[in-house]
Parts: structure tokens; sequence; C-alpha cells
């Protein structure tokens, strides 16, 4: 090995072990991020809002959130190096949302004791909070107990945009069929519109596998087979009903045929931080 490659290598080290020591846990992350810093404060206090981020039930979704957030805070406050966004911390979750017994889940619905204890952690330094999951809104009312906070609905700023889009039958699709939308689509005057059970188990396994970081092509053809057959049944638009779903799609989630949870989130956020 070169000099510089040497240099390379050990500097890159020297990185991934800070990021290491900067995530490894929550209040060691809260105590670098209340430095001085003109958006950065206590709870409660002025300026901008601390967004929490009650992730990992997606990693990678998750990760896409962070990203997301970044892009709306570039859009909508003015820049100043890396001051130009909210105060953000997250929390990675790396066990199911809800209580399960053996591989099943337990009904009725049960949040998982863990979940809600790293709510808690979480909500003990945030304004308010987010959930990088369209599934765990299931338990939002428990998570918003356990942590003292509100949580900014992903659900409800998409069915928002459905409303202003005037959509009536819409698409949805999820991972066991996205009945964290569909319950509430009668209040709403909206038709829901499925896939068979048979595309579902595909998209199950394949949804899994994006969590998991080894989705193949195959994966990303089970999505498009979704959208089709969504869109046979004559729908005004879709909702990817689980996170996972824009990052199978790709550069397929148009904007006109699509509403994005997850971007939709990251701007109401922003803004809600900015209030």
């Amino acid at each position: 090995m070169n000099t510089s490659k040497k240099q390379n290598t050990l500097s890159r080290r020297k990185l991934i072990s800070t990021l290491g020591m900067a995530c490894f846990t929550l209040p060691a992350a809260h105590s670098f991020a209340t430095q001085p810093n003109p958006n950065m404060r206590a709870p409660g206090t002025g300026g901008m809002k601390t967004i929490g981020i009650l992730g990992g039930l997606g990693p990678q979704a998750t990760l896409d959130l962070e990203a997301q957030i970044h892009l709306a805070s570039q859009r909508l406050i003015p820049p100043q190096i890396n001051s130009g966004y909210p105060p953000l911390l997250v929390a990675y979750h790396r066990r199911p949302p809800f209580v399960v017994k053996g591989d099943a889940l337990v009904f009725p619905l049960q949040p998982d004791p863990e979940l809600l204890e790293l709510a808690k952690q979480l909500g003990a330094v945030v304004d308010f909070m987010i959930i990088a999951s369209n599934g765990a809104h299931l338990v939002q009312k428990e998570i918003e107990e356990a942590s003292g906070r509100k949580v900014l609905s992903m659900i409800d700023v998409t069915l928002q945009e459905v409303a202003r889009r005037n959509w009536r039958t819409v698409g949805v699709a999820g991972f066991k069929n996205a009945m964290v939308y569909i319950q509430k689509f009668k209040a709403l005057g909206l038709i829901p519109a499925t896939i068979d059970e048979a595309l579902q188990q595909k998209l199950d396994a394949s949804i899994m596998r994006v969590m998991e970081g080894r989705d193949t092509a195959e994966d990303h053809a089970v999505a498009l087979e979704v959208v089709s057959q969504l869109r046979k049944q004559n729908v005004d638009g879709i909702i990817p009903g689980c996170t996972e779903i824009p990052l199978l799609l790709k550069e397929n989630l148009d904007s006109v045929g699509f509403v994005h949870p997850i971007q939709l989130l990251a701007e109401a956020a922003v803004k809600q931080a900015m209030i």
C-alpha cells in the first residue's frame, strides 16, 4: 500500500470510528448536538424545534426519511453552512413494532414494550416525533403516551395530499395490505383498490428483503407489477403504503400518479420545526 492510500484508509477508519461513537447512544448524540448552535435548543424553548425520528423499523427507509428532511430543509430554510437544517435526533428500533409470539402477531395489536421505552427516551430530548414506518402508526396513540410528545402522522399528511388532489378511487399497497390507510378511507369517501393475495405475498417478501438490504432486480419487478395491477383498476392515483416501496420503484415513482408518504412527511416535519 502506498503512503497516499494508507493515509486515506486511516482517515476513513477514524471517520467511521467517530461516527460510531456519536451514534452509539442517544444521550451522547444529544450532548454533542447541544453545543452552541443558533438552531438547537432545549425542547420547549425558542429557535427551531427539534425533530425526533422513531426509526429502524425499516433501516433503509429511515435513512431515506433523513435524506428527505435534508432536501426539504434546503428548499424551505435559508442556507447557513450546516445550520440551515432543523435539529434532528434519530432512534433505531431493531425489533418488530408490535408484540409477536413466535412468528405471529398477537391480536389485538400491542406495541412492543421496547419500542415504547425508546419512544420515552427520545421524547425527553425532542419537541415532536415522526415515525419512519406506515404500519407503526397503528400504535401512534401508545407512542404519544409513552413519549409525552405528539406524533406528526405520515398517514394524515398523505391523506391530506390525496384530498388536495381530489382522488376518489385510490390504489394502495403495503406490507400485509396497508390497513393503516384503508381503515380511514370510508370516513374520507375514498374507494380503495388493492392487489390480489398472490401478489401481496410476493410484495411482502420483497419488502423484507429491502429491510435486510438485499433486494434484487426481481423485487423491483414485483413493485412494478403491483403498480400495473392497481392501474388496471382505473385508480386516480396510488399510495405506496409501505416505506420500502418507493425504494423499490425508484425512478418509476412519478409525482403525477403517486403520492410519496416519506417525502410528504419530511416536508411537513421541516415546516413544523420552523413554527
